[in-house]
């Protein structure tokens, strides 16, 4: 394997975005998925914790939008040159978050700007695979993608442990050099690509065209007017991914309630991240044999599964056991939206139904980050985790009505 990655670029390179993608998805682990436990423990209150994660959610889906415009627009910079850059920010920003103390302002603020930038990183590390396809690589993204899992897996349990074991800044001390890492990885491919002497030209855009596109009122107007359905659909997805997003942000205080700690919350994220793999590799036999829709619909019930036996947990096992549906929600979810989406627009239409999609996200996740947390500092985890899941289940109902109605009106 070793004279293989050293005569061959295609395997280089491959395994060099495989790496890439698993600090990437460590570096997610530590600066955002156990942001909970690390804010709790620093004297951060749970509304104060949703409100931080609602604020990165929003300025990255700003900064997303603002870079892909001025990327597009520029000559002397690309997708690699906005990736380093962002690791290296990433970078120093733990650093300085190791330095900070207690319930203070920078404590916040470098969290803040860490799970922020952590979040605009992923569609331009997904548009890399792309950027490196126009050196005529071949890529395989499905294993790099599900080697992020693995990763995740990996790195939740070290989190966890340490942090219980030693200190809650042990998430940001291993983030740190995983960011590290991470940018010296974007440089070494971008030095294996300059090598091949190629000039690539119209660099690919994560957020091409829907960023050029006019979203004004009426053209979202006459939008919705033409896809009545699929709008329905968003609306039952943004009701069930808002339990999907309470249970990930406030994870750490879930686990508490039921006489959890950093370790248990670590071990529930690897579990999260271990089940999701096969339905990550086998998704193109799945859609096969299944189809688009009946997996997306599959995926909003075992998100209200999920939500369900979360709610309904007493004990940390039945805890990790309400994890086991993450394999079917989340993991199906994701590539089965971007499918269908595909599936029921033509190409011209496609890509602002996916910024929609997008949109209806980020908007779920604004609003579950906040009151979610504004809801357990009023009433507990337990009321909280049934409210959302009475919320998930309405959108499940919502969600599937539409899904049927769309084939209808095709």
């Amino acid at each position: 394997m070793a004279e293989r990655f050293r005569k061959s670029l295609d395997f280089r390179i491959n395994t060099l975005y495989i790496i890439t993608q698993g600090l990437y998805w460590m570096m997610v682990c530590c600066a955002v998925s156990m942001g909970s436990a690390y804010l709790s423990n620093r004297g951060y209150s749970t509304f104060a914790i949703g409100l931080l994660f609602a604020i990165s959610y929003l300025f990255a889906a700003i900064i997303q939008q603002v870079v892909s415009v001025a990327t597009d627009n520029a000559t002397n910079f690309d997708v690699m040159d906005i990736l380093g850059a962002l690791g290296i920010i990433i970078t120093i920003d733990l650093l300085i978050s190791l330095c900070t103390n207690g319930h203070s302002f920078m404590t916040g603020l470098t969290f803040l700007i860490a799970a922020m930038l952590t979040t605009t990183i992923q569609p331009f590390l997904n548009a890399l695979n792309f950027h490196i396809e126009k050196y005529g690589i071949e890529m395989n993204y499905g294993v790099a993608r599900a080697s992020g899992s693995f990763f995740f897996f990996v790195m939740s349990l070290v989190a966890g442990f340490f942090m219980k074991a030693f200190s809650v800044k042990a998430a940001h001390f291993f983030g740190f050099f995983i960011s590290a890492g991470f940018t010296y990885m974007i440089i070494w491919i971008f030095r294996e690509l300059k090598s091949t002497g190629m000039k690539v030209k119209n660099e690919y855009d994560p957020f091409e065209q829907s960023s050029h596109d006019n979203f004004d009122m009426r053209f979202v107007k006459e939008f919705i007017d033409k896809y009545k359905m699929f709008f329905v659909f968003l609306i039952g997805l943004m009701c069930f991914y808002f339990g999907h997003i309470v249970v990930n942000n406030f994870l750490y205080q879930i686990g508490v309630n039921v006489g959890g700690n950093e370790a248990t919350n670590g071990g529930l994220l690897a579990v999260q991240a271990i089940v999701e793999l096969p339905a990550m590799i086998f998704y193109n036999r799945l859609r096969d044999r299944f189809g688009n829709k009946l997996l997306l619909g599959t995926s909003a019930i075992f998100y209200f599964l999920k939500l369900f036996f979360t709610a309904i947990a007493t004990s940390v096992g039945m805890l990790y056991f309400s994890m086991l549906f993450q394999s079917l929600a989340f993991a199906l979810f994701i590539p089965a939206s971007v499918h269908f989406v595909d599936e029921i627009m033509p190409k011209s239409d496609a890509v602002k139904g996916q910024a929609f999609v997008t949109i209806a996200m980020t908007f779920s996740s604004l609003v579950a980050s906040i009151l979610g947390g504004l809801i357990i500092n009023l009433l507990g985890v337990t009321a909280t985790l049934w409210f959302a899941t009475i919320v998930t289940a309405i959108g499940v109902v919502i969600g599937i009505y539409g899904l049927f109605r769309i084939n209808i009106q095709k």
